[in-house]
């Protein structure tokens, strides 16, 4: 898709938020009220004047962000409806508003603060101070809906590229220990692939919620996942070494990961030896603690062996 037929879509989604902010603020205008509770006409008039000149700045505009733009005045015109609500119904509105948040997955303890800032408010006697209460909750409404929307647009295309990391990495890594027997160098970026491609899948594991990310860990998300694939990375590369090194003789029937990483050297690796040589690197890069427990029977075994020496090795 190129830039032309980008901008021609989001004309079509803007366009599509503007008519729908200026139906919503004429549905709230037209609803049945008491006889003492007029329709403030000036500000209804004032408001839908408003949305039509940004429905036409719209229709001209020339850049995506202009129309991002226009989409969030239309947000805020789509507010003013609160004054326009009736006095009757307007504890209601606030009620609806809440519960929507709530469904939205927003964090509890963030809609009980707009209860407790504003519940009483929309149940005053003063309509104007109630319909001042709701205001101020459709404009939380529409930052929420924002919010959440930027939230799962960036985790979604996080997920869709670690997801096709996964995918590629291990297969670059069969590919790469196939062929070593040729070049050596292969086994290392085979080992390289298969332990960034575990390291992604512990990524994907443990995305922030939206509850996190409201503490500021979202922004600093993409920084840390950088710096989670290089501590897996190398994580894996010890533990993959200490293994190659026969540090920890772990065989399974007969077969130890030293034994296959020889193998590698000399002839075509079998599916077996080829899935051993991949899922191992995968594991540390998965689990960096899983070269923790290592690096404790290291100790444990120095400090037998302090002992069976005399406090020297």
């Amino acid at each position: 898709m190129n830039k032309q037929e980008k901008l021609e879509q989001r004309r079509i989604e803007a366009l599509s938020e503007i008519v729908g902010s200026r139906l919503e603020v004429e549905r709230m205008a037209q609803r049945p009220r008491r006889p003492d509770d007029s329709l403030n006409v000036a500000l209804f008039q004032a408001v839908a004047k408003k949305l039509s000149e940004i429905e036409e700045s719209a229709k001209k505009a020339t850049n995506v962000n202009d129309l991002n733009d226009f989409i969030e005045d239309a947000e805020a015109q789509e507010q003013f409806s609160a004054y326009l609500c009736p006095a009757s119904e307007v504890q209601d509105e606030g009620n609806l508003t809440f519960d929507l948040i709530e469904v939205w997955g927003v964090p509890k303890s963030e809609t009980k603060k707009l209860r407790d800032n504003l519940a009483r408010k929309l149940e005053s006697k003063d309509a104007d101070e109630a319909r001042s209460a709701l205001f101020q909750l459709f404009g939380e409404e529409s930052e929420w809906d924002d919010y959440i929307d930027g939230y799962e647009e960036r985790m979604n295309g996080l997920a869709w590229k670690l997801f096709a990391a996964i995918i590629a990495l291990p297969l670059a890594a069969a590919f790469a220990i196939h062929f070593t027997y040729r070049f050596s160098p292969l086994l290392f970026f085979g080992l390289f692939c298969a332990s960034v491609a575990g390291a992604c899948a512990s990524i994907m594991a443990k995305m922030p919620p939206l509850d996190l990310s409201l503490s500021g860990e979202l922004s600093a998300y993409r920084r840390r996942i950088f710096s989670r694939i290089g501590v897996g990375v190398v994580a894996s590369l010890i533990g993959c070494a200490l293994l190659a090194w026969g540090f920890f003789p772990i065989s399974i029937q007969g077969q130890t990961f030293a034994d296959d990483l020889k193998a590698t050297s000399t002839t075509t690796c079998t599916g077996v030896t080829t899935l051993v040589l991949i899922g191992i690197p995968m594991l540390f890069g998965f689990s960096e603690r899983t070269l923790t427990s290592f690096e404790q029977r290291v100790f444990g075994n120095s400090a037998r062996l302090r002992r069976q020496n005399g406090g020297s090795i």
